[in-house]
């Protein structure tokens, strides 16, 4: 599965693939996923705890506010996580305003 990585504060968007099990969302983020809808079929996961335990800010979104720690950027199709495609990739670096590497 295609998706986009985004560690705290000033740094790059990274394509990466992964299977896409519960696990490797767990291993980039963190132990308590949320999961911050973009678009209908873009979603931010992130770690629920992330402020609490004093990670850094990411970036912000206009409906959620800052989003905290490293997040990873995925498709959503028929309620089930998908690889981002070249459009969607587009987007989120537009969104977020940083380049993917």
């Amino acid at each position: 599965m295609r998706v986009l990585v985004r560690v705290p504060m000033n740094q790059p968007l990274q394509l990466k693939d992964i299977e896409g099990t519960f696990e490797d969302f767990q291993e980039l983020v963190g132990d308590l996923l949320e999961i911050v809808p973009l678009t209908d079929d873009i979603v931010c996961l992130c770690n629920d705890e992330a402020e609490m335990l004093g990670l850094k800010k990411n970036f912000y979104d206009d409906r959620h506010g800052w989003v905290f720690g490293s997040c990873v950027f995925t498709a959503t199709k028929n309620r089930e996580f998908a690889s981002l495609s070249d459009k969607q990739i587009g987007y989120i670096s537009e969104y977020i305003g940083f380049p993917v590497v």
